[in-house]
């Protein structure tokens, strides 16, 4: 072999192939050197969620919202309660439990219903008077667990509605049979119930438990129409509803929910609930990303929560609108985020419901002292109200127009449309309306 063969030999020659695994290497670096730094800064942001007292985990959650050692728990009265529960003999003239429809408002019940709901309201004496039992404790934690979740799913929510919809039934009752004590008893107690999910771990407790209200505000509504309460119960009514209002705090709810939204990034089988197919579990660099988005989302919310509306509603759809606008790869925020979103719109409904209840309290007070209902609500400060109270999705105050006989108490709703009080039933499908509080006498 000649000395220059061996010196072509020798030399490295640089071929396309070197620069390709060049590339793939330098690439493979960048990403991990980029996953590291991202897992790095996401342990930072959830380390100091844990350093100022929020849970990020089932368990942290668990501790956080546990009762001090020694508090009564009214749960277990509340357990043997919903296991006392006695199905509605004839379905067909129960409404609430059963599938009877009320009559119009200030219309008498018809002698079935009457006849149906008595004997519904004997049957479930028992559970009555454990429901009242357990209003009379402050403080309530169900045993949450998620494993259980996920085969039965939360079942202490479904047995929480079907009581709420029994003393609602009670209310109304009570109302068109002379005993308004005993329907204000009745509304006491569904708020209390209500809040006995206010330690639940998730969003989905808080949403059942607005809709715990809105079915004892429902009845209130009712029995406003049919019986004339005296000041002294008009005024414990009210008293009430300061109290259940005073405890609905959506700030809370996402806090917790926030952990529960970074748990369901790190194991999606969380979203599956029972009976479902589980999720596929997710690449870790895919976590992260959904982890970090759950993050900014919920600091958003979050921060959202804590503004005075209309402005809150406003922070919350820019909030989901900002995930809407993320690409694909952020599809576990997308998948999150609308129903997170529709929090803050349904926490405004509930306090507007519970504004338009105590309204009318102060109306049917100030008709007691009066002999009439005012003509402007500002009538009814600084007596009976501290002011008029304000329609969360505008920012103006509810609106009042009497009727003869009788008066509508309104809150425009999510659309921001003034219809002049028309409530759902009143319109086509699909056609705007309002969330009235009617009184007819």
């Amino acid at each position: 072999m000649s000395d220059n063969e061996q010196g072509h030999n020798g030399r490295f020659t640089l071929k396309s192939w070197h620069v390709i695994v060049v590339i793939i290497v330098v690439l493979v670096g960048l990403i991990a050197l980029y996953i590291v730094i991202g897992r790095a800064r996401l342990d930072r942001r959830l380390e100091a969620l844990r350093a100022a007292g929020y849970p990020t985990t089932v368990a942290e959650l668990a501790e956080y919202n546990k009762l001090p050692a020694g508090t009564p728990n009214a749960d277990r009265v509340y357990m043997a309660a919903f296991a006392a529960v006695a199905p509605p003999l004839d379905v067909a003239n129960t409404p609430s439990l059963g599938t009877a429809k009320w009559p119009d408002r200030g219309k008498p019940l018809p002698e079935p219903m009457v006849k149906a709901i008595s004997q519904c309201l004997a049957d479930n004496q028992q559970c009555l008077a454990l429901l009242h039992e357990a209003a009379g404790i402050q403080d309530c934690r169900y045993d949450w667990d998620w494993q259980k979740y996920a085969t039965t799913g939360f079942s202490e929510l479904v047995d929480v509605r079907h009581c709420a919809q029994l003393l609602a039934l009670g209310t109304i009752y009570h109302s068109h049979s002379g005993d308004p004590n005993m329907a204000v008893r009745c509304v006491e107690d569904g708020l209390r119930l209500a809040d006995s999910l206010r330690r639940g771990p998730a969003l989905i407790n808080y949403l059942v438990r607005i809709a715990c209200v809105g079915l004892t505000l429902g009845s209130l509504e009712r029995s406003l129409n049919a019986a004339a309460f005296t000041e002294g119960q008009l005024a414990e009514l009210d008293k009430a509803l300061t109290a259940a209002a005073g405890t609905l705090d959506l700030t809370q709810t996402l806090i917790t929910e926030r952990c529960i939204t970074i748990e369901t990034c790190r194991d999606p089988f969380l979203l599956a609930g029972p009976g479902q197919d589980p999720a596929p579990r997710m690449l870790p660099g895919m976590t992260r990303t959904a982890i970090a988005d759950a993050l900014n989302y919920m600091e958003d919310c979050i921060e959202a929560s804590k503004l005075s509306p209309p402005e809150r509603l406003t922070r919350f759809r820019e909030a989901t609108k900002k995930v809407e606008d993320l690409s694909f790869l952020h599809f576990m925020i997308k998948m999150l985020a609308p129903g997170l979103g529709r929090a803050g719109e349904i926490d405004a409904r509930v306090h507007a419901n519970i504004d338009l209840a105590r309204t009318a309290l102060a109306i049917e007070r100030y008709r007691l002292a009066t002999g009439k209902v005012p003509e402007r609500l500002e009538e009814l400060v600084p007596q009976y109200l501290k002011e008029v109270p304000i329609d969360p999705f505008d920012g103006q105050p509810i609106r009042y127009r009497r009727t003869n006989p009788g008066y509508c108490l309104y809150s425009i709703g999510e659309d921001g449309q003034d219809n002049g009080g028309k409530e759902k039933a009143e319109v086509n499908r699909g056609a705007p309306y309002d969330w009235p509080f009617i009184v007819t006498r």
